[in-house]
């Protein structure tokens, strides 16, 4: 087995890709992975703290508090540009092995901080040279993606979906405060308009004096 590190997170023109580099070599172990995966592993990468746990969280949060401790993961097989993998964990006093996707095994290495490794044969038979494929020595020298780009559009046009709603339903509500504020201020001065009236009539004047102030401020 050859240790591995973690070369690259990008996207290309075919979706995102991990690129794993095995030490020593010349050769990029170029694995092409889900947004979610992606997702959680740039988000371990920076340091990027999610609100709510992904899955790779819940898994490390269960390991944790269930005494399990993951030793390595291990890229074993490759069949038809499929990768597959091996999590080796120890519980108990014993090394387990558990099948696992690739991108999951990767995601929750960098989560336990855990070496990669890979087997030499899906090296040898797997491995490309960056200046062998245009789009992978494209993402060579891209800086690797930070979190808040991996929001997928459907995600950011929700959000924004979702900021003029509560734009627009403010909006609303102002406008509506200021309709019954309209209606409440003519309302009084009709009641007020009525007590001036009906003061006059009584001559008391000086109450109808105090309630002319008060309408004219309600009119300034």
């Amino acid at each position: 087995m050859i240790e591995a590190k973690i070369f690259n997170l990008a996207i290309t023109e075919v979706g995102f890709h991990i690129m794993l580099k095995p030490v020593n070599s010349e050769k990029i172990i170029d694995i092409s992975i889900a947004y979610l995966e992606a997702q959680s592993i740039m988000a371990s990468l920076i340091g990027y703290k999610i609100e709510r746990p992904l899955t790779h969280d819940l898994i490390n949060n269960i390991f944790t508090n269930c005494d399990i401790r993951l030793i390595n993961v291990i890229i074993d097989n490759v069949h038809s540009e499929t990768f597959f993998a091996k999590l080796v964990i120890e519980h108990n006093g014993k090394n387990i092995l558990i099948d696992a996707r690739p991108s999951d095994a990767i995601a929750l290495a960098v989560k336990f901080n855990a070496t990669i490794f890979i087997e030499e044969h899906v090296v040898e038979n797997a491995g490309i040279v960056l200046s062998d494929n245009e789009n992978l020595a494209k993402a060579k020298n891209s800086l690797p993606f930070t979190y808040p780009k991996f929001e997928r559009e459907d995600k950011v046009d929700n959000k924004i979906k979702a900021k003029d709603k509560v734009k627009e339903i403010k909006e609303n509500k102002k406008e509506t405060s200021k309709s019954m504020n309209k209606e409440a201020k003519s309302s009084k001065k009709a009641e007020i308009q009525k007590l001036i009236e009906q003061a006059v009539k009584e001559e008391r004047y000086e109450d109808a004096a105090k309630y002319r102030e008060e309408l004219d401020q309600l009119e300034e």
